[in-house]
Parts: C-alpha cells; structure tokens; sequence
C-alpha cells in the first residue's frame, strides 16, 4: 500500500509539505482503489512513518520531505519514492509506479528537500 500526503480528504494531487499533511491517501498499487485516512501525527513528520507502517503502509512518495521524516521511513522499512517537485495525481502515482525515483543510501542526499523556509525539527542534525 502507498501512502500519499494530501491537503484535504478531497484532494487528487499530492501535498507538498510531507509531515504536515492533514490527510493520506492509502493507494492498493494493484487495484488503483484508495482510502483517506486523517493524519494522527500531523505536523511530527518522523512520527508518521510509525503510523503508516500501522496502517499496512510499505510505499510512500513526497514532493518535500527532510532526512529525519526519511530516516524514520527507513527505520520502519518503508520505501520513499519522490514526485520529483511535481503535484501528481492519486492517478498518476497508480499507473507510473514503476517510473518514479526511489530513494536509497546513494541517492537520498540529492533527492531529500524539506521545502523552501523548512528546516530539519527532528535533531538528526
């Protein structure tokens, strides 16, 4: 299951900001069929990656994301996926799947962006 960041229940694109994020879209990468689920942990980025993997999450893709909300997915054994700054549909995110950039241990650093004015509030630093 891919969880998605969305600013509203209703929303069909992806929100920006990862760990502030009201809602998450829960994407059957098989069936194309999602849910929303209100975020329990909004505004604690790390915190959500516990709440995911609770809700059967093993996916997530970001258009921002900082290296201790990443570090907290890894921890949890959750693959993080970016949208490479771009607002993608639930429906694009089901039928590209495949094409998007995963991050890993070579590639995290380049492709992690907390957002323009954010900063790491997690003490990974």
């Amino acid at each position: 299951m891919i969880a998605i960041p969305m600013h509203t229940k209703d929303a069909t694109t992806l929100c920006d900001l990862y760990g502030k994020a009201p809602y998450f879209a829960l994407l059957d990468e098989t069936s194309g069929v999602f849910s929303v689920v209100e975020n329990a942990t909004q505004g604690e980025g790390p915190k959500c990656a516990k709440f995911l993997k609770s809700l059967g999450v093993d996916s997530t893709i970001f258009y921002h994301m900082g290296e201790g909300v990443y570090r907290a997915f890894e921890q949890h054994a959750i693959s993080v996926y970016t949208a490479q700054h771009r607002y993608v549909s639930i429906d694009e995110i089901f039928i590209n799947w495949g094409r998007f950039t995963q991050l890993d241990s070579t590639n995290f650093n380049e492709l992690l962006d907390p957002g323009e004015g954010q900063s790491c509030q997690c003490g990974c630093h």
